[in-house]
Parts: structure tokens; sequence; C-alpha cells
């Protein structure tokens, strides 16, 4: 729901056919935000393929969203100073067969 204008959000870009992959970070109030970007998808009828933590492993946190969604782990993304294209190309390979499968 990030605003991008006075009018439009990160949400109105995205296109009925694609499929979102959700990235969740922990902190506190993290699961209430994930779970909530997830609702705020599913009332829009876009597909969620999968989700990618960020950051160190909260096995309960994890298992919470996990159970609530239903969706796949693609992933994790470690706690990184600054991202780019070596760093993305990374993570591209990284997720490459778990990003095939969807």
């Amino acid at each position: 729901m990030v605003p991008l204008n006075d009018t439009d959000s990160i949400i109105d870009l995205i296109q009925k056919d694609h499929k979102v992959v959700v990235v969740s970070r922990h902190y506190l109030g993290s699961i209430n935000h994930t779970l909530l970007t997830f609702e705020a998808l599913k009332n829009r009828n876009i597909a969620v393929a999968g989700i990618i933590f960020s950051g160190d492993e909260n096995q309960a946190t994890e298992s919470i969203i996990l159970k609530k969604t239903k969706v796949n782990c693609i992933g994790r993304i470690d706690n990184e100073p600054y991202f780019d294209q070596n760093v993305v190309q990374y993570y591209a390979d990284l997720f490459r067969e778990n990003l095939l499968s969807l």
C-alpha cells in the first residue's frame, strides 16, 4: 500500500496475471504487517507465488506466517549492507530453482 503519488500505490502496479513474491523482515509487528499484505493482495485477487524472508532467521515468526498464508518459502536474504547488481545476481542464482518451479 506504499503510495507512489496522491492517487496510486505499489499494489496498483500489479497486474492480475502476475504472481507476487512477498518479502518479510523480522521486527516487532512483522507478523501483522506480512499477514495484512497477504490480505490486501487476496482482496484484489492477486496471486502470491511465495515468500522470501529477509534477515536473521526467526523460526517462530516464520512458522506462524507460513501456516497462516499456506505459501512456500522461496529462500532467505541475509542482512545485506547494500544491494547492487552482484548481490541481486547472487540471490537470483541461489533462488533460481525455487523461482522456476512457481
